[in-house]
Formats: C-alpha cells, sequence, structure tokens
C-alpha cells in the first residue's frame, strides 16, 4: 500500500499515537509526568495546553519540589535544571528521529497545512 492510499486522518492518529509512545516512554524512564515535564520546561499557568480537568500548577510544582527540582515557589534549583537538561535532550532525540531525511521546508509546509486544515474546520 502507497503512503498516499491512506487518508489524512489516518496519517495523524498514527503519527500522534507513535509521537505519545516514544515520549510516555522517554518521560517514564525520567519518572515524570508529561505536566510536570512541562512546567520544569519553562512552562505554567498560561500553558496552552494547561486545561479542565488538569492537577493545578501549584501542585505539580509542589510534586517538582518534593524532588527538589524547583523551590516551593517554582523556582528551578540546580538538580532541575540538570533534571530538565536530560529530559530536554531525550525530547529532542526524539523530535530528530521524527523529522529524519526531511528537509525544514517540508516540516514548515506541513505544519502550515494542518494549521490551515485546522483554521478551516474551526
Amino acid at each position: 500500500m502507497r503512503p498516499e492510499d491512506r487518508p489524512i486522518g489516518y496519517r495523524l492518529r498514527e503519527l500522534d499515537r507513535r509521537l505519545e509512545s516514544c515520549f510516555a516512554a522517554s518521560l517514564a524512564s525520567h519518572d515524570v509526568s508529561r505536566r510536570e515535564w512541562q512546567v520544569l520546561n519553562g512552562l505554567g499557568p498560561a500553558d496552552p495546553f494547561w486545561g479542565p480537568g488538569e492537577r493545578p500548577y501549584s501542585e505539580v510544582v509542589a510534586g517538582l519540589a518534593a524532588r527538589g527540582w524547583t523551590t516551593p515557589t517554582g523556582e528551578l534549583t540546580a538538580a532541575g535544571e540538570s533534571a530538565r537538561s536530560s529530559i530536554a535532550a531525550d525530547v529532542h532525540q526524539i523530535r530528530a528521529r521524527a523529522m529524519a531525511g526531511l528537509a525544514d521546508e517540508s516540516y514548515l509546509t506541513t505544519v502550515r497545512t494542518l494549521a490551515a486544515m485546522s483554521a478551516n474546520l474551526g
């Protein structure tokens, strides 16, 4: 079967499934949740991914502080910077694997196309 024989919805779901699997395995190896990683990586309450049903920001920071990765007020500690750097390297590697063999322009075209399709349906 040729790649173009599958509809875009199938391709999007399959890519999402594979990315989620890679990120879940990587974050689990650091014993960190997706939300903890996002907070640790500099995101906060204004994060566009923070939605209904998510653990409150203060609760996530408290969990990171309990690990010694942040202060109780959410400032990154040396241990937190070390953890952030290690996890960031894993995340970068996953993204690089997903992009292997693709020109930067191909990626930009894909992202712009998906954004336009989303906007058309929104």
